[in-house]
């Protein structure tokens, strides 16, 4: 056979390899274990080899592809980290803003409580400062003509809502201590139950609901100053009327009645504390400029009522006067010739008790000429009256009297032709006319 063969056969002795090349024939006979390695271990040796080198032929694509998906794996992962952190930082700002927007309503509520419990005891000393007669006056009907009534006295509320101070404080109940708008009912801090339809579970319907109950306070608050009103500015307007129809300086008065000393030598100008000032009423609220037109009539009327007592609008003698002389030019009666006549005489019996016409110090107490025995009281402002003619004198001088005081008795001392008082009233050392203070004290006493 011409060519190379080779043939392999497996008796059980071993691996019998046979070699044929044309004429070249050979046999090889392989032990098991040897015919075990050429079969397996040098084609394991090969398939090891040619891994091998093809690892070391690629080995730096492969890490490097290794190494971009690792790199992206990463990436895609601190991305979402990243994001997930970007929500939850998020959310804390959301619920930081809510929490902020909660307490600062909370802050706001709780200013306005003390607000209005402070406008409470306001409200309390104002209608204290107005006497309850007025009050009782103005929530009667006024049979008075509409030309009277003050304009503004006429565009104010019902007098009927004038509120007494016990009334005035409860306009506002205070809150208990302890007290915390956030847990709380709304009946805790009002006195009335306004949460009907209300979910607990709510805050920001809760704190609604009290925004709406102190605006209703507030309201009624505003409602309170415009009813105090009416009568303050009409007792102002009765006592400025009786002050210009007798001709009295008001505002000298009122400014000298402020810085009067009392009997005692006392002046009622102490006074202090700490400078807060007062919100300008056009820029204020609707309470702020109420209060601004109600503390106006209060500060009117007040001067003016303090300046009262020292206004003569009394009369000097009890019950009806018996004028038997007038102020002005008149036939002198002892000498027949015209004269000025610088007071009034009043007809009165020997010993009738002759008061002071307004609160005073006393200047004069003794024998003044033609006067007789006299006292003159000096009453501030530039206002003095004389008392003449009188038998005894009961004060003396720079003794301090009250409107009302007894000064003496009617007599016939000095040039008299009989029992009378003569009355004098001064302006700066000038004589006015008596009737104009006696009918000014007549009107303010019956619109009182």
């Amino acid at each position: 056979m011409r060519g190379a063969a080779i043939s392999a056969q497996a008796p059980r002795p071993g691996l019998i390899l046979q070699v044929s090349f044309g004429d070249f024939h050979r046999q090889i006979t392989l032990p098991r274990a040897v015919a075990a390695a050429v079969l397996f271990v040098i084609p394991a040796l090969a398939l090891t080899c040619l891994a091998a080198g093809s690892y070391l032929m690629f080995r730096d694509d492969m890490l490097a592809s290794l190494m971009r998906r690792q790199a992206s794996n990463q990436f895609a992962y601190e991305d979402r980290i990243a994001a997930l952190r970007s929500q939850i930082d998020s959310l804390a700002s959301r619920q930081m803003l809510n929490q902020d927007s909660f307490e600062g309503k909370m802050a706001e509520l709780t200013v306005r409580q003390a607000k209005l419990e402070s406008r409470s005891a306001l409200l309390a000393s104002l209608a204290a400062r107005i006497d309850p007669q007025d009050l009782s006056a103005a929530r009667r009907p006024s049979s008075a003509a509409p030309a009277q009534i003050p304009a503004a006295a006429a565009q104010a509320p019902a007098p009927a809502a004038a509120p007494t101070p016990a009334a005035a404080r409860e306009n506002f109940k205070p809150a208990p201590e302890g007290f915390d708008l956030r847990r709380a009912h709304p009946l805790d801090a009002t006195g009335e139950d306004v949460s009907e339809n209300v979910d607990p579970a709510l805050p920001d319907q809760r704190l609604r609901t009290f925004a709406a109950r102190f605006d209703s306070i507030e309201q009624r608050q505003i409602a309170a100053l415009n009813g105090l009103k009416a009568p303050a500015a009409a007792k102002a307007e009765r006592l400025r009327e009786a002050f210009a129809e007798a001709g009295l300086p008001v505002e000298r008065m009122v400014r000298q009645a402020a810085a009067r000393p009392d009997k005692d030598g006392v002046t009622n100008v102490a006074m202090g504390g700490p400078y807060v000032p007062v919100v300008a009423p056009d820029r204020g609220g609707d309470f702020e400029r109420a209060y601004a037109s109600l503390n106006t009539s209060i500060i009117t009327m007040d001067g003016l009522r303090r300046a009262l007592p020292f206004a003569p609008l009394r009369q000097p003698l009890p019950g009806p006067l018996d004028v038997t002389s007038t102020f002005g030019y008149r036939t002198d009666p002892f000498l027949g010739k015209p004269a000025l006549h610088s007071g009034m005489d009043f007809r009165g019996d020997y010993g009738d008790p002759v008061r002071a016409t307004a609160a005073g110090r006393v200047i004069t107490a003794g024998q003044a000429g033609g006067y007789g025995n006299m006292v003159e009281v000096d009453h501030g402002a530039g206002l003095t009256t004389r008392y003449g003619h009188l038998s005894r004198i009961l004060v003396e001088d720079g003794q301090w009297v009250q409107a009302g005081a007894t000064l003496g008795a009617i007599g016939s001392t000095g040039r008299s032709t009989g029992p009378h008082l003569h009355y004098e009233v001064r302006v700066d050392g000038a004589p006015v006319d008596p009737s104009r203070y006696i009918k000014a004290g007549r009107l303010l006493n019956a619109g009182l």
